[in-house]
């Protein structure tokens, strides 16, 4: 049986190394066979109307047809998939995102993508001061065990966190005016277990603290760094070096 958390930090240690996109392209790619998906996406949500898909995307893996189907049609504005992740802060699957009965554009395009072989998929939203970011993962039978999805969402994070370093020189300005959030002994220590995979509770007996005290450090921790979950929380901690 995969253990997938020692196979996901794996991961993450070869995409802490990279040092241009191609690199990372390429392990998300080797990636595929041991979480089962076929495709991936990171893109930003659209902002305006006039948006089209080659200006928010960072990263991808999908066949040349729906690339360029999608792309010509502006599907990106009628995607459920894409609305839907303007709305969630969790993890969701793809057949979870709703379409109203009135939207035919969007069933189309669901119905498109399954036809391709590209029937269900995960997707991880991360919503921070610039934009809305979409992490997608696809494939024709795509079903996570729960263990699997928690190694995937890290993975997912931790390669866009990774994109963004490597963006235009005014993007880093900006990253290097804020500065890296200080994290007390504490919290570092409450950040170390969640990576390992531990619940507040678990942490709590560990630690000798009370449940409260141990998510109060927890969330205290997320502020500072601007996560909006436990996942994205780790896989900031390990981006900015606050744990290894």
């Amino acid at each position: 049986m995969t253990n997938f958390t020692n196979v996901s930090f794996d991961i993450i240690s070869d995409i802490k190394k990279c040092f241009n996109i191609n690199q990372i392209h390429d392990i998300l790619e080797r990636s595929s066979s041991i979480f089962g998906y076929n495709t991936f996406v990171i893109a930003e949500a659209p902002v305006k109307s006039r948006d089209c898909l080659q200006d928010r995307l960072m990263l991808a893996r999908w066949p040349a047809e729906w690339s360029d189907r999608y792309g010509e049609r502006g599907y990106i504005h009628h995607d459920p998939v894409v609305a839907h992740t303007r709305r969630m802060t969790c993890p969701f699957k793809w057949s979870e995102a709703p379409v109203r009965r009135d939207e035919r554009l969007a069933r189309i395009i669901m119905g498109e993508a399954a036809e391709i072989g590209l029937k269900n998929g995960y997707c991880i939203p991360v919503h921070d001061f610039n934009c809305t970011r979409i992490i997608s993962f696809g494939g024709s039978h795509f079903d996570l065990p729960e263990h699997a999805a928690t190694g995937l969402h890290m993975i997912g994070i931790y390669a866009d966190l990774t994109l963004q370093s490597l963006a235009p020189a005014a993007v880093k300005r900006i990253e290097r005016q804020r500065g890296t959030p200080r994290c007390s002994p504490r919290e570092i220590e409450c950040i170390q277990w969640a990576a390992a995979g531990k619940t507040g509770w678990e942490t709590s007996e560990i630690l000798s603290l009370s449940h409260r005290t141990v998510e109060d450090y927890l969330n205290t921790a997320a502020q500072k760094l601007g996560a909006t979950n436990r996942v994205h929380l780790v896989a900031k901690a390990l981006r900015q070096g606050i744990i290894d």
